[in-house]
């Protein structure tokens, strides 16, 4: 098979390098620090609450062993999380489940059988769009305007998180539909509707814990460790400490050495990659200058000397969510803040909604005029929540492993298992 070099050992590094070399390919990883994983191997930056699972399973079910064997072998194992305890300026408090008829139940008694129909009835109305968007760059390639123009009668361009959070019938509601922007590092004014699919995600696929043997939970950067393992498995070389100076289709240049290959994926951030790649052209210094990075929220990780259940507590505020993790440890508790209403702007966080057309300004999986050169990152068409990430990884394989072999490798719709 071919010789291919993964530029970043970041999470969709990680994915692609695995599900490449289980593939049969020669694969290098060329990270500039001292470790894999990227930004969400940071201390809490990963938060231990995982939504939609199943592009993490389905990573490991195409690169060896499945993962619940995986992380079974390890005494872990995944279990539905509790209910999100949400925090109102008003005062009010509410403990926020998943499921589609618990909502409907809280909301009839805490607001109105109305309020309750009507906010159904928009989650339903998302589960289509999310149906919709799903060859949208997460379960295939987003290449041009006439896949979304084709979608406008249901992915309404003009229509923004904040709008819509302005029709929900109650401000509590407005709120969860305005953090989705503050979450993924945006302005709920300039973030398009559709993205409030977020919410129909969790409703559909529920949000889980990672826990041990004694039900503790774990953090999530147990799963790169457990990826970090299958790699070694596959036989993946890994290269730390290299500063990439240079890339081209068939060669990454380091300040170590260089790294030969048939094809390259790149994990490198958008603003970077241009003067990397050695493309100064005026359409790309265009489209990388309307493109910004996403608002980053500020992470904290403190710890209590007691113990205390696992719970997540959002605060809502005008300048956004504040979220706290609490996850019991063998020593006490480890508290986790992502403080939203205090962001920074990061690279590593992918790229800000800046907008409809911010969608085709996000690097697309097959770099143009560089035939050999493909992209999966956080900036990605996908979104750049971690199972986001995911999904554009396993994109990247399958248009490397077609083009350098001519096998269509992506799954069919009869192997889709949500």
């Amino acid at each position: 098979m071919a010789r291919i070099v993964v530029v970043g050992g970041s999470l969709p590094g990680m994915a692609a390098a695995a599900r490449l070399a289980k593939a049969g390919h020669q694969v290098t990883i060329v990270e500039k620090r001292d470790r894999l994983g990227g930004r969400l191997a940071e201390p809490g930056a990963w938060a231990p609450v995982l939504p939609f699972p199943a592009p993490l399973k389905d990573l490991f079910r195409k690169s060896g062993r499945a993962f619940d064997a995986e992380f079974g072998r390890r005494g872990l194992r995944l279990i539905p999380a509790p209910n999100v305890e949400h925090h109102f300026a008003d005062g009010t408090r509410l403990s926020w489940p998943t499921d589609r008829a618990e909502q409907w139940r809280l909301m009839s008694e805490r607001y109105s059988p109305d309020v309750a129909t009507r906010w159904r009835d928009l989650l339903d109305d998302l589960d289509e769009s999310w149906q919709l968007m799903r060859p949208l760059g997460l379960e295939g390639e987003l290449i041009d305007r006439a896949q979304i123009t084709s979608r406008r009668h249901r992915l309404d361009p003009k229509l923004t998180i904040e709008a819509l959070a302005r029709r929900q019938p109650h401000p509590h509601l407005g709120s969860l539909v305005r953090d989705v922007a503050f979450r993924v590092g945006s302005d709920p004014y300039r973030t398009p509707a559709w993205l409030a699919t977020r919410l129909s995600v969790d409703r559909m696929f529920g949000r889980w814990l990672l826990v041990d043997a004694d039900d503790r939970p774990q953090p999530a950067t147990a799963i790169l460790d457990v990826l970090a393992q299958r790699l070694a498995t596959r036989g993946v070389r890994v290269v730390t400490k290299a500063l990439v100076t240079s890339i081209s289709s068939t060669r990454v240049t380091t300040d170590q050495a260089a790294f030969d290959g048939d094809a390259v994926i790149s994990t490198i951030n958008p603003w970077v990659q241009p003067r990397l790649v050695g493309d100064t052209s005026w359409a790309t210094r265009l489209t990388t200058a309307r493109l910004r990075p996403a608002l980053a929220p500020h992470v904290t990780v403190t710890h209590l000397p007691q113990q205390e259940p696992f719970s997540e507590q959002v605060r809502h505020t005008a300048s956004g969510p504040i979220v706290t993790y609490r996850r019991p440890t063998e020593s006490g508790t480890e508290v986790i803040v992502h403080d939203h209403a205090r962001p920074t702007p990061a690279a590593s966080y992918g790229a800000r909604w800046d907008g409809h057309a911010s969608w085709l300004l996000r690097p697309a999986v097959r770099t143009p005029r560089k035939l050999a050169l493909y992209v999966a990152s956080a900036s990605g068409r996908g979104g750049n929540e971690p199972w986001a990430q995911l999904l554009t990884a396993a994109l990247a394989t399958y248009a490397a492993h077609e083009d350098l072999t001519g096998e269509d490798i992506r799954p069919s719709n009869r192997d889709y298992k949500p």
